[in-house]
């Protein structure tokens, strides 16, 4: 065995360690992006018992990672360890893309820098919607990667089928999609491989074909489209690049003169730049949204490292600085990741709560660990969400007089009006208040761990009396 040999053994082993570290305490995942995994959740676990994503639920995201989801029941630690699969299946796609274009060695660089990548190490501990569709994208690019190379109408029909899919579980692939599509046609066209255009355009649309027996067009219109057209625009949330770029510096040796005559490459900056575009542009940039990005970032990264010559003191430096930084990030948010609050929650309200009475929680994952449904129209209590949840809409399904509990936390903290409700309806009293380390935030640029705060009402009729 050569020492180039030895060192590139030694960094597979660093990337499988660090691959499977983060399975380690998955129960309680240092960051959850707010409370949109519970809203998914709990609207799988809906969905599976029969309600509606879209007519029921008002559900603001494509349909098909949900509906995976709602496959496990809306399970928590079967949907977080799917993520962590697609992640696995992912990474193992984006080396084979590597080792195409360059060499195996190539491809275990790609694999390290995936498996200490921050942005993925958050999401790939979660049911992220995000990675769910970013790794069907990254088996979708094999597939183009392989028909680039045969021309096989297999593999065109595979990368087809995985690009639907992509988009299918959230709407952010699209623009990739749709530029890679156009390309598709023109270079067919010009080819004239039109069995290879028709065997690409049905493989796309039979996911889609296959959706329309649960929804109807206007439903999937309204939920995927229109209902994420109305989320404003803040530029402050621009920033969060920073938070992907800060630890994944690795990544700026990508920006380089590439030869994009070679059809290969050019398919990965396509892949990169297209959808870093359109992140950027969006409304809310947030940072979960970057996991689109890491795998053409990191094969394209590793390409270039594998491209400067053996004994480079800037890609030793670079690649040297950047394990040591984001092993020890990783490892130190991983291993003192604080208990979950929400299951202490849970356990209070599925105590007192009986299952046929519904909680209105301000963190679904209290719904989700409970079984304790919330009502239809209140599982997205998010800040951003079309339309807007009131305080009236609240007050409402209360008055209605078959909630158990309501938990005040994120969003709901601040509806003060349905609070005061409470207090003065004399049917509620509030029950306890459960305090502590939460997850990590982000404040502008500056992570923190915040202090998590629930306030927990119950209906006075649920207390058993004291003696």
């Amino acid at each position: 065995m050569t020492g180039n040999d030895k060192k590139i053994a030694i960094l597979f082993v660093i990337a499988i360690s660090f691959i499977f570290l983060r399975i380690y305490n998955i129960q309680n995942p240092f960051s959850t992006n707010g409370v949109d995994e519970g809203i998914h959740l709990i609207q799988a676990k809906m969905v599976s018992s029969g309600y509606n994503l879209y007519s029921d639920l008002g559900g603001d995201q494509a349909p098909l990672a949900i509906l995976s989801f709602a496959a496990l029941g809306g399970d928590v630690m079967a949907a977080r360890y799917l993520s962590f699969s697609l992640f696995l299946i992912a990474a193992f796609s984006s080396f084979l893309i590597s080792a195409r274009i360059k060499n195996r060695n190539t491809g275990v660089l790609t694999v390290l820098i995936l498996a200490l990548d921050f942005t993925l190490l958050r999401e790939s501990r979660l049911a992220s919607l995000d990675l769910f569709s970013a790794s069907l994208l990254s088996i979708s690019a094999l597939f183009f990667i392989l028909y680039i190379d045969d021309r096989k109408v297999a593999n065109i029909a595979l990368a087809s089928f995985f690009l639907s899919i992509s988009c299918l579980s959230k709407m952010i692939a699209a623009p990739f999609a749709i530029i890679v599509t156009l390309l598709f046609f023109y270079l067919s066209v010009k080819e004239r491989r039109y069995v290879h255009i028709i065997s690409y355009a049905i493989f796309f649309a039979i996911p889609f074909l296959l959706l329309l027996f649960m929804f109807t067009p206007q439903e999937l219109i309204e939920g995927i489209l229109l209902r994420q057209a109305n989320r404003g625009f803040d530029i402050s949330s621009k920033l969060s690049f920073l938070l992907f770029i800060g630890p994944g510096f690795i990544y700026l040796i990508s920006v380089k003169k590439w030869d994009i005559k070679n059809r290969k490459i050019a398919f990965l900056i396509i892949w990169l730049t297209s959808l870093l575009i359109f992140i950027m542009i969006q409304g809310r940039t947030l940072h979960h949204h970057f996991v689109y990005i890491v795998f053409p970032a990191a094969i394209l990264s590793s390409i270039a490292l594998s491209e400067l010559p053996e004994n480079s003191l800037k890609g030793r430096t670079l690649l040297t600085s950047f394990i040591v930084i984001n092993a020890a990030l990783s490892a130190s948010l991983i291993l003192t990741a604080p208990h979950d609050l929400a299951y202490e929650v849970a356990d209070e309200v599925e105590a007192i709560v009986p299952g046929d009475y519904m909680v209105i929680s301000g963190n679904p994952l209290v719904n989700v660990l409970t079984g304790r449904e919330p009502p239809p129209n209140l599982t997205n209590l998010a800040y951003y969400h079309c339309p807007q949840t009131e305080p009236s809409d609240v007050i409402y399904w209360i008055e209605k007089g078959n909630v158990g509990a309501v938990v005040f936390y994120w969003h709901l903290a601040d509806m003060d009006e349905v609070r005061e409700y409470l207090n003065e309806s004399g049917n509620y009293v509030m029950y306890k208040i459960v305090e502590g380390k939460g997850q990590i935030l982000f404040d502008g640029i500056m992570p923190g761990f915040s202090e998590d705060r629930y306030v927990i009402y119950v209906k006075k009729e649920l207390l058993k009396p004291g003696p």
